[in-house]
């Protein structure tokens, strides 16, 4: 009875020729690998000897030209080159005519084109006659000298600056000067006392001129002849 299934003896015979006709193959295959590889393998591994080979091609070096040596030779001349002529205008010369300022022949205090006596009756100081001086030309009746006479001389010692209003001067800056000119009567009294040089207070330069008319006297001024006449004199304060 058949169940589907080969017994160990039916299945060895397929398997068997199975195996035969892979053996036959792989036969074959060496065969054709015995007379085909072995030509090329030989080929491929053929030794040789490096001795017997041609020596390398070595390229020649590349020589670089050489330059020829320059000869020495002057340089090149300089370009030249001129200025533009320019030519100077002719300068004009303008002659102004200027008011001539008339000035005295001595030089003195006060805007006159002379001085001196005149031989005419003035407000001057000087003596009538002919003169250049600041005196009197040797006579006239003019309150001047002859050249012979004294200045105001003073009598009094310079007062102290402490006998002035404390509260006055306190504020004073050391060293400050009030400059006075007055007049100096026959008799040494002063008259008509201005302040030249101000300290910068008001009240101060009053203060000096007002002890200067109380205090002050001097030995008049004096002809050559001792007649005493009125002149001018001047005193500084100083703080």
């Amino acid at each position: 009875m058949y169940t589907g299934e080969l017994s160990p003896r039916d299945r060895a015979g397929p398997i068997g020729g199975v195996i035969l006709v892979h053996l036959a193959l792989g036969a074959m295959l060496l065969g054709l690998a015995g007379r085909i590889v072995p030509a090329a393998v030989q080929q491929s591994l053929k030794t040789f000897d490096v001795r017997d080979l041609p020596p390398p091609q070595v390229p020649p070096p590349v020589r670089k030209a050489k330059r020829a040596a320059a000869k020495p030779a002057a340089a090149p001349p300089n370009r030249e080159s001129e200025a533009t002529p320019i030519v100077a205008p002719t300068p004009r010369i303008v002659i102004q005519t200027l008011n001539p300022i008339v000035a005295a022949p001595v030089a003195s205090v006060g805007s006159a084109s002379t001085q001196g006596a005149a031989a005419i009756v003035g407000p001057g100081t000087g003596a009538g006659g002919i003169g250049n001086g600041f005196g009197s030309g040797g006579s006239g009746a003019g309150g001047g000298d002859d050249g012979t006479g004294t200045h105001p001389h003073p009598l009094f010692r310079p007062p102290d600056p402490r006998i002035y209003p404390r509260q006055l001067i306190e504020d004073l800056p050391r060293g400050a000067r009030v400059f006075i000119l007055f007049s100096v009567q026959i008799d040494g009294r002063i008259t008509d006392c201005s302040v030249r040089q101000s300290s910068g207070d008001p009240a101060v330069d009053a203060a000096v001129c007002q002890v200067a008319e109380q205090r002050f006297r001097y030995d008049p001024a004096r002809r050559g002849d001792g007649t005493p006449y009125v002149a001018k004199a001047a005193y500084m304060q100083v703080f």
